[in-house]
């Protein structure tokens, strides 16, 4: 489920976010890829929503997919997130949402999300955040240095499902910190999409060079290191319960060919002093004596021992084929309807 907010009412207080739609649409190409995660790109399995107009049209979308997914369940948002109220809850705002004074009325509260998401049936559960205070749906503490009791699902009855196989665990990904905004637009590395997700994409197409299987994990830890390099001004959060930081995101490339080989040019030979020369029209096939002589592209022999010169003169004389006289026409016959058979 890629869900994706460019445009909001003008006048409002929250600037479009061109990069969401860029967002949505490339990740869907490489989500529904067979070198990637391979989510199978029909509809009914893979969904895309773009400037969705209502809160509710989100939680109805998100709700059948949760009920439908018995495997892998991945929803993705990106737009602008808000903060509410004394407990700063976090608001997932749609296209009609011009202000922060509105979004409880126009926004979709995470708590809700986060609702629909413990009802669901899928065996690994991921949900990817782009947006400002994202970090708040990691239930990371300020210092970084803990995670609060309650994450996304029940710790409790996660720990008993994975004891148990049925499922392999929840992944919350964040662009930013509980209190930091996320970058709209990839200034650094120069890219149409948002700050994070433009990372993450580029991280996911490469992946450095490794030709190894990219882990869910191994791509968030990437994406951060990467953000780091080209001074993003937010962090970017993980929370994993269980073994979902293991999803295969993107299969193992084959491995690079080897550069083909490159001959050295052969030196011509050249005749020692006190060598033979003799110069053939012998067929070129015939074998000469290893090490007493070279034979020259030209035909020419080059007897490297002046002992055997003569018996090379003679063995010339024996491989020479007889002349014969050809009357024949030159005119050359091209066969029927122009066709030519080579040579």
């Amino acid at each position: 489920m890629l869900i994706g907010v460019a445009e909001y009412p003008d006048g409002g207080t929250f600037d479009s976010v061109e990069g969401a739609s860029y967002n949505v649409l490339r990740l869907k190409e490489l989500l529904t890829d067979h070198a990637y995660t391979g989510f199978h790109p029909k509809r009914e399995y893979t969904r895309t929503m773009l400037n969705p107009h209502t809160a509710d049209g989100i939680r109805a979308a998100v709700k059948r997919a949760a009920e439908q997914a018995t495997d892998v369940l991945f929803v993705y948002y990106v737009g602008h997130g808000s903060r509410v109220g004394a407990e700063r809850e976090l608001y997932l705002t749609t296209c009609t949402t011009a202000s922060g004074e509105s979004v409880e009325t126009t926004g979709l509260r995470y708590t809700v999300l986060r609702g629909l998401l413990r009802g669901a049936r899928a065996r690994v559960v991921v949900l990817v955040l782009d947006c400002c205070f994202s970090g708040i749906a990691t239930k990371v503490l300020g210092d970084g240095e803990a995670l609060a009791e309650d994450e996304l699902l029940d710790q409790t009855k996660v720990a008993e499902d994975v004891d148990e196989g049925l499922i392999d665990g929840v992944c919350v990904m964040a662009s930013s910190g509980p209190t930091q905004t996320s970058e709209a637009s990839d200034k650094a590395s120069a890219t149409k999409y948002t700050a994070f997700t433009g990372h993450l994409v580029t991280v996911l197409e490469n992946g450095d060079g490794d030709t190894s299987p990219l882990l869910l994990g191994e791509l968030f830890r990437r994406t951060e290191k990467r953000m780091g390099r080209f001074s993003v001004g937010h962090q970017p959060l993980m929370a994993t319960v269980g073994t979902a930081g293991n999803l295969v995101m993107r299969q193992a490339a084959a491995p690079p060919p080897e550069p083909e080989a490159v001959s050295a040019p052969v030196p011509t030979p050249t005749a020692p002093t006190g060598s033979a020369s003799v110069t053939s029209d012998a067929p070129t096939d015939a074998e000469p004596l290893p090490g007493l002589l070279s034979w020259l592209p030209d035909g020419t022999i080059v007897v490297h021992d002046p002992g055997y010169a003569e018996r090379i003169i003679s063995m010339r004389g024996r491989l020479a084929p007889p002349a014969a006289h050809d009357d024949t026409s030159t005119e050359t016959v091209t066969p029927q309807g122009g066709k030519h058979d080579g040579h």
